[in-house]
């Protein structure tokens, strides 16, 4: 059995997609699958939306594409971010879509696809105003003629990224729409700048293509930005439960001291479980002495965690033993620690997740195997 893993939930992730589906409809979705699904899982939860139909996703780098190919990922893969030249020819190996935004790397891709006697269907990613990658807006529509008009290349689509704040994001729509009507002699191209934030908040963002990543975890970041009433309509529902094995129980004596370094002693004698898992299995060590884990559907305080354990008060929480399961994140009996609880503590939803290593086995809840 493993030490700690992440209980993927089928039924929730459909429901998701099946939401933000009627949501956004007609346009379609291109679900950011970067950073292995923000902890998640990418292949798994690929395959499994990809099952449903969906047949565009998105990724932060080629060696993420490829490896979604490489496990029967079909459709577009458009890399949002850099590439070298050494990534090119894979980039043609596997039929992958880059995004590009500098001349040198719409040549190098262009002349390798012409001398191998292929077509390239990269993205032109514009900055409409969020100043990290993209070609700058005013630019755009020359920059686009270029990729157009050199040999080996097929302008598939435009895309660009928000700002996340609402006078900003009006301005960044905006600025696609008026790039893509300056190139529109070259025919429709598909236009997508919304991830969760513009599809739970500004409907006119959505254009042709939108790119979900923590809404299909089930999960909407920052509701101060977002509106709630589409927040409520679609009803996402959490698709991870993170769980670790009990690898030890006893109690320790009053006036002793839980973890390393100075610590305050136990004013009375406690009840301590250690869990198989620590920092450097993902589970946060900002946590220690704010933290919660479930056991036997009780809130158990983290008093500390080191690289491969955490220490949690078991007091008032009976017959805990060797080998339960402990839940950090997740529902157990009627207690739920929510992605939001821990955010609020690591100052991040995005890396509440994405930083548990790869290692970390990611099953489906009440299926065998996993992915």
């Amino acid at each position: 059995m493993p030490n700690s893993w992440l209980e993927l939930d089928r039924a929730n992730l459909l429901h998701n997609l099946a939401a933000l589906r009627a949501l956004v409809h007609p346009a379609r979705l291109m679900p950011v699958v970067k950073a292995n699904a923000y902890g998640a899982g990418a292949v798994p939860v690929s395959a499994a939306v990809a099952a449903e139909g969906v047949d565009h996703f998105a990724v932060a780098s080629v060696a993420e594409a490829v490896e979604l190919r490489e496990a029967g990922i079909r459709g577009t893969l458009l890399v949002l971010t850099y590439f070298d030249a050494a990534e090119v020819d894979p980039i043609l190996d596997h039929d992958l879509s880059p995004g590009v935004f500098t001349p040198e790397a719409a040549q190098m891709l262009g002349d390798r696809a012409r001398a191998r006697g292929v077509t390239a269907r990269p993205w032109v990613k514009v900055d409409t105003g969020l100043a990290r990658l993209g070609v700058p807006y005013r630019e755009a529509p020359a920059f686009i003629r270029d990729v157009h008009k050199r040999p080996g290349l097929e302008v598939a689509g435009l895309f660009s990224t928000l700002a996340e704040t609402a006078d900003r994001n009006r301005a960044q729509v905006a600025r696609l729409q008026e790039v893509a009507t300056e190139v529109r002699d070259l025919g429709r191209l598909p236009l997508s700048i919304a991830s969760t934030q513009g599809v739970l908040s500004m409907p006119e963002s959505r254009l042709d293509i939108v790119r979900p990543g923590m809404a299909l975890l089930g999960v909407a970041p920052h509701a101060e930005r977002l509106d709630a009433a589409i927040v409520q309509r679609v009803e996402l529902r959490p698709i991870v439960t993170w769980k670790a094995r009990v690898a030890y129980v006893k109690v320790v004596p009053r006036g002793e001291c839980v973890g390393y370094g100075p610590r305050t002693p136990l004013e009375r004698d406690t009840p301590i479980g250690t869990l198989a898992v620590g920092w450097a299995d993902g589970y946060h060590q900002t946590l220690q002495g704010v933290g919660h884990a479930l056991l036997r559907g009780r809130r158990c305080p983290v008093l500390a965690i080191s690289a491969n354990s955490a220490m949690v008060d078991l007091t008032g929480v009976d017959g805990v033993a060797r080998d339960d399961e402990a839940v950090l994140l997740g529902s157990q009996g009627s207690e739920r620690i929510a992605v939001e609880e821990i955010a609020a503590v690591i100052g991040s939803f995005y890396r509440v997740l994405a930083t548990i290593p790869r290692s970390v086995p990611r099953v489906w809840a009440g299926e065998r195997g996993g992915g």
